[in-house]
């Protein structure tokens, strides 16, 4: 039976690069004047080492805490694979490493996971939270050190506004929601429906919210349907409108992953998207322009957000930052000829 592998240490990577205990520190933790040739001839020395920095000592030693929670809604839809790519990017630059864990759109669980995030001791944790007021609320002041991201949300005035320490990141909402109903509004729809989650589990009250002042604005019939924001959900929803409601329906929703229930509800009933039913989603994801038609939708840079959740998180003060959106004009929104 063979000895077990014996982990590599600094020092053993310091023998193999040529260098000195503290140049090889410097260079791995990205401290301290080191000349990039010399960083990377340390860098490779501990990659052939396979050296694993030692989490619990560094932040004995340094006081700072690398790891970070993350606290996602919905696992299901691929949106979230591009923002924690973006949060790994700089992540990784920054010597942190991410827990990531969902709540599935269940207060109880969020409330669990925060508690363990807790218990873990995190250096900070980004969260899309359930509703307002829920479990995030009653966590803060338990855990006032830590700081606390929430994206893909309105901003809580209670938790973001002055003097608060949430900051808050997400796409620009009002810009969002007045493109997808100018859009509409230009092919001749005098009425949309906004698709949200059920009452108090929307966290992103500021689309309702605008999605009313533009209807009322421009003369548009407004309706609001909630439901629980799955595939299931969405579909059964869609089919139970387009059955009942009469003239042609315009669905707006928050994510390009829920459209597709709209275009599975629709084919059901032998009905086609673009011509019979108009669908916006949000988000751009790779496989939107891939549908038939392709999805009309608000681009969002995803990776970004990523970036900016991370930076809030690792940086000082509280900021709330709204990312730009472009819509993606393709074909699943009919042109009415009663314009």
């Amino acid at each position: 039976m063979s000895e077990p592998r014996k982990r590599a240490t600094l020092r053993d990577v310091a023998a193999r690069a040529g260098v000195s205990v503290a140049q090889a520190s410097f260079a791995l933790n990205g401290r301290g004047r080191v000349a990039p040739a010399t960083a990377e001839r340390i860098r490779r020395a501990a990659d052939e080492l396979d050296y694993q920095v030692d989490r619990r000592a560094r932040e004995l030693r340094t006081g700072r805490r690398s790891l970070y929670g993350v606290v996602i809604r919905n696992m299901r839809n691929s949106f979230f694979l591009d923002v924690l790519r973006g949060m790994e990017v700089r992540a990784h630059r920054e010597g942190a490493s991410l827990l990531i864990l969902s709540s599935d759109y269940d207060t109880a669980r969020e409330e669990s996971v925060l508690r363990r995030l807790g218990t873990e001791g995190v250096g900070g944790v980004a969260i899309t939270p359930i509703g307002r007021g829920g479990p995030l609320s009653d966590w803060l002041p338990r855990h006032p050190d830590v700081p606390v991201v929430a994206f893909n949300c309105t901003p809580d005035p209670d938790l973001s506004g002055p003097g608060g320490r949430v900051s808050t990141v997400g796409p620009d909402d009002d810009a969002a929601v007045s493109l997808a109903l100018e859009h509409l509004r230009a092919r001749g729809h005098r009425g949309a429906t906004l698709v949200t989650a059920p009452e108090g589990l929307a966290a992103d009250g500021g689309r309702e919210e605008e999605f009313h002042r533009r209807c009322a604005a421009w003369g548009l019939a407004g309706t609001v349907v909630r439901c629980p924001l799955d595939h299931e959900n969405v579909a059964r929803m869609t089919t139970e409108r387009l059955i009942s409601t009469e003239g042609h329906e315009a669905f707006v929703l928050n994510s390009d992953h829920l459209g597709i229930a709209v275009y599975d509800a629709a084919r059901t009933l032998g009905l086609r998207v673009g011509s019979d039913v108009s669908v916006i989603g949000h988000d751009d994801l790779p496989t939107s322009a891939l549908l038939d038609p392709g999805l009309t939708t608000l681009r969002l840079d995803r990776e970004l957000l990523g970036d900016h959740i991370m930076r809030l998180l690792t940086g000082p003060g509280t900021e709330t930052v709204r990312l730009p959106v472009r819509l993606m004009d393709r074909g699943s929104v009919a042109l009415l000829d009663d314009r």
